[in-house]
């Protein structure tokens, strides 16, 4: 009988170590192998876990009902969208690996997702990000040249910022800022003509028909505020439905590849195209038929604007420059030689290397 009782005994502690995984409720009806465990195991801690995040759920999660489970913890719109901007690309509240901080030109992942307040944004290769609103804004961004252009929804007002200058386009009028270590230009175009000065000038300048003279004239600091991201924002949509407007042009959105590698999106009147070396062309056109074209490319910092009322291109390296035209008027700035040029109706005036006024 001993012999027996210790073969008993013996049996549920190989049958312990083989399946640990046994129900609470099995054990417990062993009252012998509930003795051997609270002599042979030690206490087990308690089990800590990790603050929760949309990639690493609590464990009790997983005991959940599958439809308890596959709904949002919120029947808000707001908060379905939330975890949309967690997952890649990577939220600005989360700190992005180290890959994607680094410059990756070949990388082929693209990505789009739906922001709030509501649009849409393409994360193409070599660091291009294009965002569209649901009433058809768009802001192209060059995230490793610094530069960035916005289209308004009403397409009235545009802005580009670009490290040899910035450019904000409202209504008739363009204004022009150049900062150098010789001075800060600013430049204005508008019905009457062109007039410009400096920081380093105490008059101001109007090139028109008659020529150049001294005039008054008020500019904006185009560097005071991020002004690409600022007219953005304040020409998306924010009231109503937004964001499910843009989930639903998402859904309706087009792309296909050429055969010379050329990809290409079609999101209501947007055409995006992107090519082998990175270069991206936006084209948008209004239901007058009027088209604007942006580009941007990642591997020279060039930037360009063409619509019916002005045409301008900047760009880096060793002819870096900032070009803009509106009609019969130009201006031109060299990032080398940081000449400033203004050109209306047949004169010339400007700024040489030293920052001097010159009339030519």
């Amino acid at each position: 009988m001993v012999a027996d009782d210790q073969k008993e005994n013996r049996g549920p502690v190989v049958v312990k170590d083989a399946k640990a995984s046994s129900s609470l409720a099995d054990i417990g009806s062993n009252e012998a192998l509930t003795k051997v465990r609270k002599k042979t195991t030690a206490r087990v801690p308690p089990l800590t876990l990790p603050t929760s995040s949309p990639l690493s759920p609590a464990a009790e999660e997983f005991h959940l009902p599958p439809f308890v489970s596959s709904v949002p913890t919120s029947n808000t719109l707001a908060s379905m969208m939330s975890t949309l901007s967690l997952t890649p690309p990577f939220s600005p509240h989360i700190p992005p690996p180290p890959l994607y901080q680094n410059h990756q030109p070949h990388s082929h992942s693209v990505t789009a997702v739906v922001e709030q307040p509501g649009f849409i944004s393409l994360r193409m290769r070599h660091g291009v990000v294009l965002d569209i609103s649901a009433n058809m804004a768009i802001r192209l961004k060059n995230m490793f040249k610094d530069s960035s252009i916005s289209l308004s929804s009403c397409t009235t007002q545009m802005a580009l910022v670009h490290p040899k200058g910035r450019m904000l386009q409202y209504g008739p009028r363009v204004e022009v800022q150049c900062e150098d270590n010789v001075s800060v230009k600013n430049a204005k175009i508008y019905p009457r003509g062109i007039s410009f000065t400096a920081n380093n000038m105490a008059l101001v300048y109007l090139l028109d028909e008659a020529g150049a003279r001294s005039t008054s004239d008020m500019f904006h600091d185009l560097y005071a505020t991020q002004i690409a991201d600022t007219l953005f924002m304040e020409s998306c949509q924010r009231e109503g439905q937004a964001v499910t407007t843009s989930i639903q042009q998402l859904d309706k959105a087009r792309y296909w590849r050429t055969q010379g590698n050329v990809d290409c999106w079609v999101i209501g009147p947007v055409f995006i195209q992107q090519t082998e070396d990175g270069l991206v062309i936006v084209e948008r056109e209004t239901q007058q038929g009027d088209k604007f074209i942006l580009k941007t490319s990642p591997s020279n910092g060039k930037v360009k604007v063409d619509s019916w009322f002005l045409q301008m291109t900047a760009s880096l390296g060793m002819e870096s420059h900032l070009f803009l035209r509106s009609k019969d008027r130009r201006l031109h700035y060299s990032g080398e030689t940081k000449v400033f040029t203004v050109r209306n109706a047949g004169h010339s005036a400007g700024f040489d290397e030293e920052g001097s006024l010159r009339i030519f």
